[in-house]
């Protein structure tokens, strides 16, 4: 029987019984099986010290614990004071005593499947770069989707074995602090789902980034779990709550989909973080049923670009990660989706102040930046498929930049420059953000500086990318390395070496617009420039720049085609 199993699971998919076969041996089941058990017994002993069990006659005046029933002590609002029954026994809130550990369990789950299951396969897809095999594997009649799914199903195995021996101490304490079954199956559903997602970055990540060597496992997941705790704890928690384009990073979280409702709880409830959440001022938070379908829906269009991706890398490495057309659909759905985040209760129908539409468009313009370096890496082609469309390019007038079929590869080609991509992404952004300043009804002294901010976030998106395009057309196998050192320099460097000689913006205005900070300094009135001149100066430095990139770019490319076509 188990062979008819393990042929049936051959026939399905030939890499993930290959992966199963290399990962699950008795040593490894055992060791996995005693660290599974190990932890929650550990987690049961250490709940099992907190609660009070001695008896005394003086125990209302003189024994406090949180798990106590009676009224809050004023020292600490998180300890009530003890009571006891008619036997003298100290009655304990054991509903929240399993609510505690039914969290503790959750948050210890959630952060070993995505941190861990992030490095392994990380660090498989490196193994296999290492050992030469991947493109063996690529070479297999299997499609690119059965072989990623095995990867994503067979690396984790033994990490999915330890979870799942977790699943009956996580839902008998789940059930003995009344949480419903449903919402309790629900937050299955969100893990799985923040899994597939993680998951697949892993893979993307593994794949695009081999350049990095061994530190890519480490750097992917410490990636992760650094995501996971500044969501969690840190700023993102802390700027207005859930009434901020901010919370969507809350929504990829699913340590935010934790089902507990206790104000005495070790951790806030999901009531109090998303209750205000509302989607261009539709009142999702009310609900569970609403939020979970969101959230489902948000991991389900994140999946399905990064599968985009992965398909394109795994025919052929040296594809983009995402043609031009797919890059304009993200830009939109992202755009629609962090947008609708935004405070439209209090900006658009209860017209807010200049301050809280400054507020929520510097947290979209943050989460902006982090697209657009993603597009920059995703859109920009490598050295051989420029030289390539560059010679297709040099037999019909490469000359005519007005070219209509120059001008419609430019935007639809994947084989040419990433830039006009990118500045048509920054446009559909730009519209879309401005709409959105309309929409708030903000005055005029408040609607400049944010309309100014975005032609300041358009002109560093397009100067960003055009350096690292240039880049990429270096001769040198590390030409990748080169393109993320450059653009991480120049968004780096103009920021610390102003701020060493200018500590404050007022004192050098028109030195601060030419660093990562420029769009946030006209932004807030405390780093608006007096002096409309010094704004024009910058907008045009900033324009030439652009425009000698484009030279450059057009230089390269054209002396690309020119010595191809004569070599033929």
């Amino acid at each position: 029987m188990m062979q008819n199993f393990v042929d049936r699971l051959g026939n399905w998919n030939p890499q993930l019984l290959r992966e199963i076969k290399g990962r699950i041996k008795p040593r490894n089941i055992l060791l996995t099986i005693v660290i599974s058990l190990l932890v929650q017994f550990l987690l049961l002993l250490y709940f099992q010290t907190q609660v009070i069990t001695e008896k005394t006659p003086n125990a209302i005046q003189t024994i406090t614990n949180k798990y106590c029933t009676g009224e809050n002590t004023y020292i600490n609002a998180a300890t009530r004071v003890c009571l006891q029954d008619e036997l003298g026994n100290i009655i304990i809130n054991w509903e929240l005593w399993f609510r505690n550990i039914f969290t503790w369990l959750s948050i210890i789950g959630c952060f070993t499947i995505l941190v861990a299951g992030t490095y392994l396969i990380i660090s498989d897809l490196a193994n296999e770069e290492r050992r030469q095999t991947l493109n063996f594997i690529r070479l297999s009649p299997q499609s690119p989707q059965s072989i990623l799914l095995g990867k994503m199903l067979g690396v984790p195995i033994l990490l999915y074995l330890a979870v799942f021996l977790a699943i009956p101490l996580h839902l008998w304490s789940g059930l003995a602090a009344n949480i419903p079954l449903v919402e309790i199956f629900s937050f299955y559903a969100i893990i799985v789902a923040a899994c597939i997602l993680y998951y697949s970055g892993a893979l993307l990540f593994g794949l695009v980034g081999s350049w990095l060597s061994g530190f890519q496992a480490w750097l992917g997941s410490g990636a992760v779990l650094g995501f996971l705790i500044l969501t969690r704890q840190g700023i993102f928690s802390q700027v207005g709550q859930s009434e901020d384009p901010f919370v969507v990073l809350k929504l990829i979280n699913p340590v935010y989909l934790i089902p507990h409702y206790s104000d005495n709880s070790s951790f806030k409830s999901v009531a109090s973080e998303l209750a205000n959440f509302h989607w261009f001022a539709i009142p999702l938070g009310t609900s569970f049923v609403t939020i979970i379908g969101f959230d489902l829906l948000i991991y389900a269009i994140a999946t399905w670009f990064i599968w985009q991706s992965l398909q394109r890398c795994f025919r052929d490495p040296n594809a983009t990660m995402l043609s031009k057309q797919q890059s304009y659909l993200l830009t939109s759905c992202f755009a629609i989706l962090t947008i609708g985040c935004a405070n439209w209760q209090k900006l658009v129908f209860a017209k807010g102040n200049s301050y809280m539409i400054s507020e929520n468009l510097a947290c979209l313009l943050f989460l902006n930046l982090w697209l657009f370096l993603y597009l920059i890496a995703a859109l920009n082609p490598q050295r051989q498929s420029l030289y390539d469309w560059a010679r297709y390019r040099h037999v019909y007038s490469f000359k005519e930049f007005a070219n209509s079929k120059l001008i419609k590869d430019l935007i639809w080609s994947e084989k040419s420059p990433g830039l006009v991509a990118i500045a048509l992404n920054a446009i559909i952004a730009i519209t879309a953000l401005s709409l959105f300043i309309l929409l708030s009804g903000t005055k005029l002294d408040g609607a400049i500086p944010a309309f100014l901010s975005l032609i300041f976030a358009g002109n560093l998106t397009t100067i960003y990318a055009g350096l690292a395009q240039l880049m990429l057309l270096m001769k040198t196998e590390q030409r990748v390395l080169w393109a993320t050192g450059t653009v991480g320099a120049v968004m780096i460097l103009p920021l610390v070496i102003v701020a060493m000689l200018f500590s404050n913006p007022g004192n050098n205005t028109f030195a601060w617009l030419f660093s990562i900070a420029a769009p946030l300094l006209i932004l807030y009135p405390t780093g608006y420039p007096e002096s409309f001149i010094s704004v024009f100066l910058a907008v045009i430095c900033q324009w030439m720049i652009i425009g000698l990139l484009v030279f450059l770019l057009m230089r390269q490319l054209r002396k690309a085609g020119e010595s191809t076509v004569r070599s033929h």
